[in-house]
């Protein structure tokens, strides 16, 4: 592990890293880069987390890394017992593709309800979003694009009016392995999936004020799967792992179908 230099502000009892974390508590801090070495397997799953040796290695005193573990184990990336200690759980990338797919689903139905009935101040502040995308198309910083994408998301979802959706979206993102994932520039690599991303999140916000709800949900899901694909691409290169592409696509046609006879008053068939 490469060594971090941390500081103490005035009045602090545990140190702040210097220049290398976004200011959030310590624990946080240390969550988001042992979740970041499990998510990208340089920690194997069965593998112990000691808190002596991890507290030695970050610098720090046991309390901030009993903390950080128990932040991982809510991100369902550590089992914790309290007899054996903590170990890293397996994470297939099946289960990343799950928690995309679960994402999608829930967004899909943020901006169908957005186009239906727009709300001004949201669409606004989309507007703004993709002001800001198309301004990040021509900057090499996939990660900043990535937190751009996530906000117009966000944004999406609190549009939809509906209080229950953006609890289950802020829930995944906070109790799931969904933020530590994006810790490393996992797509948006280059300007022309940029560019492409940027339009659909513009065709979104068109279809929405021009209150379309099917045109808005066929450009956002596209925009949403292709983040998924190309995402698990670059997990799947970083861990060594392959992943079944065509496996996912399958489901997604399946639930597309379902939803479309649903909609249409057809029976459902029965697997």
């Amino acid at each position: 592990m490469a060594a971090t230099t941390y500081r103490r502000a005035a009045g602090d009892d545990e140190a702040a890293p210097v220049g290398r974390f976004s200011l959030r508590t310590l624990p946080d801090q240390i969550a988001e880069e042992l979740g970041a070495d499990i998510v990208s397997g340089r920690r194997k799953a069965g593998e112990r987390l000691v808190e002596l040796d991890l507290a030695r290695d970050f610098g720090v005193s046991r309390g901030p890394i009993r903390e950080a573990i128990r932040i991982l184990e809510r991100r369902r990336l550590v089992e914790l017992n309290p007899r054996r200690g903590a170990y890293v759980k397996p994470l297939s990338l099946k289960s990343v593709a799950d928690l995309f797919n679960v994402r999608t689903a829930l967004s899909m139905l943020a901006v169908r309800t957005m186009a239906t009935s727009p709300i001004e101040s949201f669409v606004d502040t989309l507007a703004r979003r993709v002001d800001e995308l198309n301004a990040g198309v021509e900057i090499d910083d996939p990660l900043s694009f990535a937190r751009t994408t996530t906000r117009a998301v966000r944004t999406i979802a609190r549009g939809s009016g509906n209080e229950l959706l953006v609890e289950l979206l802020a829930d995944l993102a906070n109790q799931t392995v969904w933020t530590t994932i994006w810790k490393s520039p996992l797509d948006y690599q280059t300007r022309k999936i940029r560019r492409q991303s940027a339009d659909l999140m513009a065709s979104t916000l068109r279809a929405i004020r021009q209150r379309r709800p099917n045109a808005a949900e066929t450009h956002y899901r596209e925009l949403l799967e292709g983040d998924r694909d190309r995402a698990l691409a670059t997990l799947s290169r970083m861990r060594g792992e392959a992943i079944d592409f065509s496996g996912i696509a399958a489901a997604e046609s399946a639930g597309i179908a379902e939803r479309s006879a649903r909609s249409s008053g057809r029976p459902v068939a029965q697997p």
